[in-house]
């Protein structure tokens, strides 16, 4: 074992990894220093040692640098050399907050067709790639902040962005950094600089996954419709460590086009495979491994390619700590890979955690008091973000509902005013937003009953069914037609846009509760433990009439 001090090895353990790789014919090689940046000037002086034990990678190999800091890798006319963040040392970063850990090698630069500008050519390369590193406090115990999809497709929605998220995290000081989870705007790339701006003002490091919405259209090739993600980014394949967390971003979202018709789905290319292979090598058996992409792993569709799942999760199989995170479908599930029904190969249950997103439903509905849309996800979770605790290899994942208190956790529905003895089926109905197979939800009404158990059953949320219900009624009736026709309201635009089709949710508990209850108002309380084992409580009152008293 190497310790793991300033200038020595940040690995865990010794391993037989080289600190160079030959190149191959056709390919050059890649050589420069890892060091202790001691000025922060970003170059390296005299007095300024390099770091062992320090991952570098070319996208594909992985070496660890040697007693002086070195390293060398093979590179052909379009590649990243990046830097792997160790646990005791931060990378600079811009003045965006995004990690500058990486070096783009494009001679020719990106194709100039491309309607977003991608990499201008990078000439030939240098004699020497040398990253930086400065010194960190090593946490074992820290927070991290999830955006899934905020997907603005124009500037007013980067505002709603701006005013309705990144201004509740202003100020806090108890968040190590953050990641957003891909579709970081909606096709106009031209949008990624002022939500950068805008992420910027938390003043934390930020890392960025790529979506489906954040590629060029305008190439045939996967490999290419990455080039403005790059330019702004860096790599869209890569790692950090915080702590005992190695965190592993992917791009998984596999494009294709014939130059008529495009579209994508889920999966890895063998590149992209290798290099989260070569990277685990480094990493011991004992650590947490979080995957961060943007299509989340499929269990019962097509989604995702089969065979590229199977051999993420064989790389897997030796690792009893895991975790992936992902977003794109703009609702949020708690998924568990087993090994009886999925290509999963460990006893223990595989956590997929899709996070819901900053967005709600594309910045869909009608505009609140503050003029921005009340934007709820198709699966009746309204927008927000996750915070992600970790101690040691332990995490545990919270979803903060934006511009809401921190304990709003639940939505209880139940036909509003019931009569008493009318029917015999009466739906209590909760949306625990963040719940899944490992939560238990109960209730009871207050001092009638004891505490009962209620069943999870996917179904569609009767909030959203009522707003989405609504939005059809508005059309059916004409009023968007009417909207557009007067000469006088048509100059100011509609106070939101349509919701999109509903979805079922997976977080949904039901109980039939009757309506045999005495007359008046009752308090139902509803007690859900996580998968974590902790307890959130809420109400909701329903009020019992007798139509016979009330003539």
């Amino acid at each position: 074992m190497i310790s793991c001090q300033n200038e020595g090895n940040n690995l865990d353990r010794d391993l037989n990894i080289p600190w160079k790789i030959e190149p191959e014919k056709g390919q050059q090689s890649a050589s420069g220093i890892v060091f202790h940046d001691k000025n922060q000037n970003r170059k390296k002086d005299e007095n300024e040692p390099g770091i062992r034990g320090i991952a570098v990678s070319n996208g594909v190999e992985v070496v660890v640098t040697n007693d002086k800091g070195k390293y060398a890798l093979p590179v052909g006319d379009d590649n990243i050399l990046f830097v792997i963040k160790p646990k005791n040392w931060m990378t600079p970063v811009d003045e965006n907050f995004i990690p500058q850990f990486y070096y783009l090698h494009k001679p020719s630069g990106s194709p100039d067709h491309l309607e977003y500008a991608g990499v201008k050519p990078t000439g030939q390369l240098p004699e020497s790639i040398d990253f930086p590193l400065y010194p960190s406090t090593y946490k074992t115990d820290y927070q991290m902040v999830v955006f899934g999809d905020p997907q603005p497709y124009n500037i007013e929605e980067v505002d709603y962005y701006s005013e309705e998220i990144i201004g509740e995290l202003l100020g806090r000081t108890d968040l190590e950094f953050g990641i957003t989870m891909g579709d970081i705007v909606g096709d106009d790339l031209d949008l990624f600089e002022p939500l950068n701006q805008a992420t910027a003002k938390i003043g934390i490091p930020w890392y960025y996954v790529l979506g489906n919405h954040d590629i060029n259209f305008d190439v045939k090739s996967d490999e290419l419709s990455d080039e403005t993600f790059e330019r702004v980014y860096g790599p869209p394949n890569y790692a950090f460590v915080y702590g005992e967390v190695h965190f592993i971003v992917v791009d998984d979202v596999l494009y294709h086009s014939d130059g008529k018709e495009s579209g994508y789905i889920g999966g890895l290319r063998k590149d992209q495979l290798s290099f989260v292979e070569n990277y685990l090598k480094t990493v011991p058996k004992n650590k947490l491994i979080v995957l961060n992409m943007h299509i989340p792993l499929a269990q019962h569709d097509d989604t995702f390619r089969k065979k590229d799942q199977q051999q993420l999760f064989d790389l897997l199989k030796e690792f009893p700590h895991t975790l992936s995170i992902s977003a794109h479908t703009h609702t949020q599930n708690n998924t568990y890979f087993h090994s009886d029904s999925s290509d999963w190969q460990q006893p223990v249950p595989h956590h997929h955690y899709n996070v819901g997103t900053t967005s709600g439903s594309w910045w869909r509905g009608l505009k609140g008091e503050t003029d921005i849309p009340h934007t709820m996800m198709r699966d009746g979770t309204p927008n927000g973000y996750s915070i992600i605790h970790f101690k040691g290899t332990q995490y545990i994942i919270d979803w903060k509902v934006a511009g809401s208190p921190e304990d709003y956790q639940m939505n209880i529905h139940t036909p509003r005013g019931i009569e008493k003895g009318s029917m015999d089926t009466v739906p209590l109905i909760v949306n625990f937003f963040n719940g899944g197979e490992q939560t238990e939800v109960f209730y009871r009404v207050s001092g009638l009953t004891d505490w009962k158990k209620m069943r999870r059953e996917p179904r569609y949320d009767p909030y959203f069914e009522k707003l989405y219900q609504r939005w059809r009624y508005f059309k059916n009736h004409g009023t968007f037609d009417d909207w557009t026709s007067d000469t006088l309201v048509r100059k100011e635009p509609l106070p939101g846009k349509p919701l999109p089709y509903i979805q079922k949710s997976t977080h949904i508990w039901m109980e039939n509760i009757g309506s045999d209850w005495p007359v008046g108002s009752h308090v139902i309380e509803v007690k859900v433990e996580d998968r974590y084992g902790r307890i959130f409580l809420s109400r909701h009152l329903i009020r019992i009439y007798d139509i016979a008293t009330e003539q």
